[in-house]
């Protein structure tokens, strides 16, 4: 119903006769992966031949209010949400001038390099981008940009001013979560020169998230403040809530067409919160031969998670207040069933600390314009816990329409 309903309303936006002139472009991600062992799993991925983590479909239309003003809209369905179309992007784009445009609704966030067409996968070598980098929970923003484009002898360069809040999903130590950040600002530049190009992002905003489970845990550690002075403190510092957070983004790209090379880099940080500050790089390159495009890429996430543990560390690992149902509260028993909430406290800290790298080979074939098969095979790695090594193997066909 929900695909139907998405499908009516693209067909009421299409029949609407203020729109003079109407553009209308597709793509399309079907990708097929599979570890290449029966204990391994990774990205969404494990051992049986699978299409629904990373494939797409869209639509894309545009239309034309006025000389000056636009609107477009984007359905997208995606396999790992069973293919349900959903309106991904809608907004309204007013030309100021010859160098700026301003837009406003739901829309992309400029995040990084390929945020612009990151659900379409033609446009870049991979079959999907690197995830240290690009496997974020949100993309969209509601709110407005503003973008300025110009030239400077042999140069070109723009600059986006994005504001707005976003609401989406995430997890908390791998508990579901409802993630919102608020008063978003985020400034971005880039420019370009012949075959060298650069662009660097700063974004602040607000950041929450909501999980009753976890906030229940966040309140029993308050809840002790009587018998440990420090206890609000600690329970505030594991909280997500009204917490800065700031994000950071460059990347290089030189491309000769015979060959090319790139990197990106991305560091986030969200003040007084169990949220570990994080950091995250690529580099990729390729080369061109006709129609084949072979190319590699390493990647890193690291996490630190040094001010989570220096919290735990100011809790005492036991208590004796004379109350039983306390103690055992905080301490634990022998079961495994109440590990207490000094433990409980322990493992989340732990948790956030994160280590991976990853080395993907892949081959790119442009069958015509507008249409590309591929293959990728990827070498992750957990530098924390080998267990969760494994080796992916990804086909697919990238078409755009």
């Amino acid at each position: 119903m929900k695909t139907k309903l998405a499908i009516l309303s693209m067909a009421g936006l299409l029949a609407t006769p203020a729109m003079a002139e109407i553009q209308i472009n597709g793509f399309a991600n079907l990708i097929a992966g599979m570890t290449l062992d029966d204990d391994e799993s990774v990205y969404g991925y494990d051992s049986d031949f699978n299409f629904d983590p990373a494939s797409v479909f869209g639509l894309q239309v545009r239309g034309d209010v006025s000389d000056k003003l636009s609107a477009t809209a984007q359905l997208v369905g995606r396999g790992s949400e069973d293919y349900d179309a959903d309106f991904e992007w809608a907004y309204m784009t007013y030309m100021l001038n010859n160098n700026v445009n301003i837009s406003a609704g739901r829309m992309r966030m400029p995040l990084f390099k390929y945020s612009a067409s990151l659900d379409i996968g033609y446009s870049y070598h991979w079959l999907t981008p690197p995830d240290s980098i690009y496997g974020i929970d949100f993309n969209n923003i509601d709110g407005i940009r503003v973008d300025y484009m110009n030239y400077s002898g042999d140069w070109e360069y723009g600059a986006q001013l994005t504001m707005g809040r976003v609401e989406t999903d995430t997890t908390i130590s791998g508990t579901p979560a409802a993630l919102e950040l608020q008063d978003v600002v985020a400034v971005s530049f880039e420019a370009t020169r012949d075959w060298f190009s650069a662009r660097t992002l700063l974004a602040r905003g607000k950041t929450s998230a909501a999980n009753a489970e976890f906030d229940g845990f966040v309140d029993g550690i308050s809840a002790f403040g009587a018998a440990i002075p420090n206890a609000s403190e600690v329970g505030e510092g594991f909280s997500v809530n009204d917490d800065t957070g700031t994000f950071f983004e460059v990347a290089v790209d030189i491309d000769k067409y015979d060959w090319f090379v790139g990197a990106e880099f991305t560091q986030t940080e969200v003040d007084g919160s169990i949220i570990a500050d994080n950091k995250a790089w690529y580099v990729t390159a390729g080369m061109r031969f006709g129609k084949f495009t072979p190319h590699i890429t390493y990647e890193v996430e690291e996490a630190d998670n040094g001010t989570q543990l220096g919290l735990v560390a100011a809790l005492p690992s036991t208590i004796a207040t004379g109350s039983e149902g306390l103690d055992t509260a905080w301490n634990g028993d022998d079961t495994q069933e109440n590990p207490g909430i000094y433990q409980t406290a322990a493992g989340i800290a732990a948790q956030q600390e994160l280590d991976v790298s990853a080395v993907t080979v892949g081959l790119r074939y442009d069958v015509e314009p507008g249409f590309a098969l591929k293959t990728d095979v990827t070498w992750y790695s957990d530098d924390l816990n080998d267990l969760n090594d494994a080796t992916l193997l990804k086909v697919g066909v990238n078409y755009t329409f």
